[in-house]
């Protein structure tokens, strides 16, 4: 009886601890947060990966993935992402190579504390190179090249010190001339060796790691590895289809995922090369347009529209500098002051032309590490530099054409012919729309009335002595603004040109 009693009083205790025992007992994932760099390497783009990566870590994520998919660009920029992401605290970071982590990309994905990379993507590459015609690469000379990659090699050794990678692998992805052997000794001793040391265990005995390239990296050729060759010479950690795969191989949960959103797309588009042929172009235009037919405001506001375009979007991107904005803006300076100061000097509108084009062209190259694009080293800056002059070029001759297009065929359109300003009227006050290149009247001397304000373009209207008609004609003001209705007097007529002074 007593062995009844006790064991319906032990089997609700038992039931509640198999009930316990039986619960899956499962441990909360890490949060986690994806940041996204791709497309051009620029000082915009890493200003972007910065605030986005801090908006990750202030939202509690222990473990960001840095998903990468570019061909690299500014080498300063991608500098400072590694150093960035090197000085982080409190917080994981996985480099997920998605396509492709080139150049710049490597250097990022190098700092980060490991590397992951998708089924097919491609890593290293890390030195500016460019090649001759025959397609072999073009060795510079070795303190040229070793001034200009100083720098990098510096941060490739210690992310590769910092995250247990080879230093000798991280080397060759960005040193031509590194060579680099996988040798395993008689009782399986692997490691990664030069040429020198590779002659020596050949020696003694030592020989390549069966399965892998021999050699790992070549002389004249940079490291570039795919996902399996990566991981197996171990700067992958592993490979993962996606980033959530990869989240759920490692147990973590990414609450956020921090793309790069619309209007860092619509500056990446404005940053294109062909794209600011095209505002160079149009600046050309509505500067020609302004001179010649003055006071409309719509030739000046896209010219000052254009101008900020050329000159912001290169100094947001790293591109451009302050002595090649001040360059530009000089070179505007000189050749307003020869048009509207002291007309026919003829040397400063020469030197200000040029001036904007030097300008122009520099805001195509990015700034070399430790050096600048007025003393180029890298291959790369060279080519930027060569860029810079063939777009610059094409959008002076574009521009030239369309201004003498319009020149030709916008006075005759049904809109547009009237901005020209140059009509007869009757003193009936009717208006019959006529157009004229070439002003050969009024005479200097002539005295006429403002009908627009001058400011200082506009127009004025002047009575023919020999005939009852007055003609209103575009005019520029050398006395600055003017109100409607100032009496005014021709100082010059030339160049399509009519310049008045006040009366007054």
């Amino acid at each position: 009886m007593w062995r009844l009693i006790a064991l319906k009083l032990l089997l609700p205790c038992l039931g509640l601890a198999y009930s316990v025992r039986a619960q899956p007992t499962t441990a909360p994932k890490t949060p986690a947060a994806v940041v996204s760099i791709s497309g051009e390497i620029n000082d915009f783009s890493r200003d972007s990966f910065i605030r986005r990566f801090n908006q990750a870590k202030a939202d509690g994520a222990k473990v960001v993935i840095v998903r990468i998919d570019t061909y690299g660009g500014l080498a300063i920029a991608g500098w400072d992402i590694s150093r960035f992401i090197k000085a982080q605290n409190g917080v994981h970071t996985i480099a997920f190579a998605d396509d492709k982590a080139i150049s710049a990309g490597a250097m990022i994905a190098m700092a980060c504390d490991e590397i992951v990379m998708s089924d097919s993507a491609t890593l290293g590459d890390c030195a500016p190179i460019s090649f001759r015609t025959d397609g072999t690469i073009e060795v510079k000379e070795a303190a040229e090249r070793a001034k200009a990659n100083s720098p990098i090699l510096a941060d490739f050794y210690d992310s590769a010190v910092r995250n247990h990678h080879d230093p000798l692998l991280a080397a060759a992805m960005v040193d031509v001339n590194v060579v680099v052997y996988w040798m395993q000794s008689p009782d399986g001793e692997k490691k990664f060796v030069g040429q020198a040391e590779h002659d020596q265990l050949l020696e003694d005995g030592w020989k390549p790691v069966a399965g892998a390239p021999d050699p790992i990296d070549s002389a004249n050729t940079l490291l570039t590895v795919g996902t399996g060759e990566a991981v197996q010479i171990g700067l992958a950690s592993g490979q993962a289809s996606t980033t959530v795969a990869l989240a759920n191989a490692r147990g973590l949960t990414i609450s956020e995922t921090l793309d790069s959103g619309f209007g860092e797309s619509v500056f990446a588009l404005l940053n294109a090369d062909w794209v600011r042929m095209i505002l160079i172009s149009i600046f050309g235009v509505a500067v020609y347009a302004a001179l010649h037919a003055p006071g409309h405001g719509a030739a000046e506001a896209i010219a000052i529209t254009t101008l900020g375009l050329l000159l912001g979007i290169p100094l947001l991107s790293g591109y451009g500098t302050w002595w090649e904005i001040a360059l530009i803006l000089g070179g505007l300076a000189m050749v307003a002051f020869e048009i509207f100061v002291f007309p026919h000097a003829g040397i400063m509108i020469v030197t200000g032309i040029v001036m904007i084009l030097v300008g122009l062209v520099f805001t195509f190259v990015g700034q070399e590490p430790g050096t600048s694009p007025l003393s180029p080293h890298l291959p790369g800056t060279w080519a930027s530099l060569r860029n810079g002059v063939l777009f610059v070029s094409g959008g002076l001759v574009c521009s030239i054409l369309l201004c003498w297009w319009l020149s030709q065929y916008l006075p005759n359109l049904p809109y547009f012919g009237r901005l020209v300003l140059t009509a007869t009227s009757g003193q009936s006050g009717g208006t019959i729309p006529t157009v004229s290149h070439d002003i050969r009247w009024p005479p200097i001397g002539a005295v006429g009335r403002a009908v627009t304000p001058l400011k200082p373009g506009g127009s004025a209207e002047f009575t023919d002595a020999d005939g009852p008609q007055t003609q209103v004609l575009s005019v520029v003001s050398e006395s600055g603004y003017l109100p409607a209705g100032s009496p005014v007097v021709v100082r010059e007529v030339g160049g399509g040109r009519l310049i008045v002074r006040s009366t007054i």
